[in-house]
């Protein structure tokens, strides 16, 4: 799987965002919330004390929910229920408010109708705010002319709203991606591979799903520098990651890790299961470099591999995964080296042609 691949899976909305998406979500949601209770408090206690009772009673819980979700996206950060809450609360209360009041009133519709795309996903968006049009026109408006002109108003102000909201998305994403791509071999950077390495963080303390990387790292690529220059050296950096995301499966992302190292985060992978992925990607390697310049006749790869622990941070499975692929090299270069200290993981080459050894 690409690294544009994994992302958009991963990354399609506000509720299924990144990390560090969720944060940006957070204080956009945190704003609409301020604003909510610095505009609805005012206006609650003037019909408390001095205009309708009935107004007050539909503004004060709204603004209390605003206060609650405030609290909450401040020491939870944001969550999906918050999101619905307000968007339908704020939006019912501006209906019934508009009921009471009549026409005069329904200006508040337009402001809760934009606060909806900046806590909510568009097409819900969308979605509540056709609702709430239908209802302000069924339940409170009776002049055909104001209907007509309020719904094309409205309806202007969403596709809009929609048109700005796929542009920017489009936008983002652009350069989401580079920010997240490796400019030179088009795999993924570090920073795509540590919000990969969180993902399966997360899975695996959620589910116990299992978590492997495996680390490359080209064989006597100096070589190929010093005799062909750096130019070249960058098209064997280019080819070798060709090969291996041809290897690779659709849950495996290729990250470029720095210089000639290489890294394969395996999703909902074993051990056992990533020691014979990296073996098939060290055969591969070895037997298309015959196909290359005579300085690529000969290229290899070492390979270390460590999987996931209980209680491990990324850091440190990488870590691990670094002095197996230090111990191949050791073991004089072209070998598959994995971490199986642990009773379990020990596993030995079966034959001679399988190079793969427990450190």
């Amino acid at each position: 799987m690409s690294v544009k691949q994994s992302r958009s899976a991963r990354k399609s909305s506000i509720f299924n965002a990144q990390a560090r998406d969720l944060e940006f979500y957070t204080r956009v949601m945190i704003a609409v919330s301020a604003c909510g209770i610095s505009f609805g408090l005012p206006f609650a206690l003037y019909h408390l004390f001095w205009g309708s009772l009935v107004i007050s009673g539909i503004l004060l819980p709204v603004v209390v929910l605003q206060i609650f979700a405030l609290v909450s996206l401040i020491r939870r950060g944001f969550n999906a229920f918050a999101a619905w809450s307000i968007a339908i609360v704020q939006t019912g209360a501006n209906i019934f408010f508009i009921m009471e009041v009549g026409m005069m009133a329904s200006y508040w519709l337009y402001a809760s109708g934009v606060a909806n795309y900046y806590i909510l996903d568009r097409r819900p968006a969308v979605l509540v705010n056709a609702l709430a049009c239908l209802a302000a026109v069924v339940l409170a408006f009776d002049d055909p002319t104001y209907i007509v002109r309020y719904c094309a108003a409205f309806a202007m102000i969403n596709i809009f709203l929609y048109t700005f909201s796929v542009q920017l998305e489009k936008k983002n994403n652009e350069l989401d991606l580079m920010l997240t791509i490796d400019p030179l071999t088009r795999v993924g950077n570090r920073t795509a591979m540590d919000e990969t390495l969180l993902h399966v963080k997360n899975l695996f303390e959620r589910y116990a799903t299992p978590a492997t990387v495996i680390m490359i790292d080209l064989d006597n690529f100096k070589r190929i520098n010093d005799t062909l220059g750096h130019s070249e050296g960058d098209k064997v950096l280019c080819r070798v990651a060709e090969q291996v995301q041809a290897r690779l499966r659709p849950t495996d992302t290729l990250y470029r890790y720095g210089g000639e190292e290489f890294i394969v985060v395996a999703e909902n992978t074993s051990l056992s299961q990533a020691s014979f992925l990296a073996e098939g990607i060290r055969q591969r390697i070895a037997s298309h470099a015959g196909d290359q310049p005579q300085a690529e006749a000969d290229l290899t790869v070492s390979i270390g591999v460590a999987q996931l622990r209980a209680d491990e941070s990324t850091n440190s499975m990488v870590d691990r995964a670094d002095k197996a692929l230090y111990k191949a090299k050791s073991m004089g270069r072209n070998w598959v080296c994995f971490d199986g200290d642990h009773e379990g993981e020990q596993q030995q080459a079966a034959d001679g042609n399988d190079k793969r050894a427990a450190v």
